[in-house]
């Protein structure tokens, strides 16, 4: 039996929409501070710089590197909570049954090993699924998929990917730039992904609103679909 109400989501939407833009800001600041990193590097060796120089560059490199992961951490915190509780309003159109995974899943699914490559994608695909208008004549599993929701998992693990590489080169000491070529490649994927993040979250911000059901006990709950 559903006993929890319909929640809002806007806020938690537009905080994690904020953060997941400003990990993408600092990811390009990231790209410019290993790139300033492999120049001071490259003109010490020539001759040409100084070890005030290269100070400096890491001095920047660890500016934005700290600020960098701790954003990162917060707009994966936020986004998960968001999805946790637009999970939980999805819950009043369906069955926790007609989903593919448990709720405990919308967190789980993004830590445990192997199973976080798709899991966290199905159980984004399943909220949409259950908030999109045009499909609510039909069961949960047989409604179409979602584009979007495909294209942003995808360039996000690319995007994840990515910065596993860098972190690799880093730590075999590679080339600072061979580092920086590949930090800014991370970097404009990790934009990809932002941006498809962001209206993801702005559109199934705006299905939640559209079919609010009414509060009541008991399973799914008939809604008004627009147009219907």
């Amino acid at each position: 039996m559903i006993t929890e109400p319909f929640r809002p989501v806007r806020g938690l939407g537009v905080a994690a929409s904020v953060l997941i833009g400003l990990d993408a800001v600092l990811a390009v600041a990231d790209a410019f501070s290993s790139q300033h990193s492999a120049n001071a590097v490259r003109e010490y060796t020539d001759g040409n710089g100084t070890m005030a120089d290269l100070r400096t560059a890491d001095a920047i490199s660890l500016l934005v590197n700290g600020p960098r992961l701790a954003v990162s951490v917060a707009a994966g915190v936020v986004f998960v909570v968001w999805l946790y509780r637009s999970r939980q309003n999805a819950e009043r159109l369906t069955y926790d049954v007609d989903h593919r995974h448990k709720r405990g899943w919308v967190i789980g699914g993004w830590i445990v090993p192997v199973i976080s490559l798709w899991y966290p994608a199905q159980i984004v695909q399943d909220v949409w699924r259950s908030f999109d208008a045009t499909q609510q004549d039909r069961p949960l599993q047989a409604r179409d998929k979602n584009g979007l929701v495909v294209a942003w998992w995808l360039v996000f693990l690319a995007s994840s990917w990515g910065d596993r590489a860098v972190t690799q080169l880093v730590l075999r000491d590679s080339d600072l730039e061979t580092v920086a070529a590949w930090t800014w490649v991370s970097a404009f994927v990790t934009i990809g992904a932002a941006v498809l993040a962001i209206v993801l979250v702005r559109r199934l911000i705006d299905a939640q609103h559209v079919i609010q059901p009414p509060v009541q006990d008991g399973g799914p709950v008939p809604v008004h679909v627009p147009g219907a």
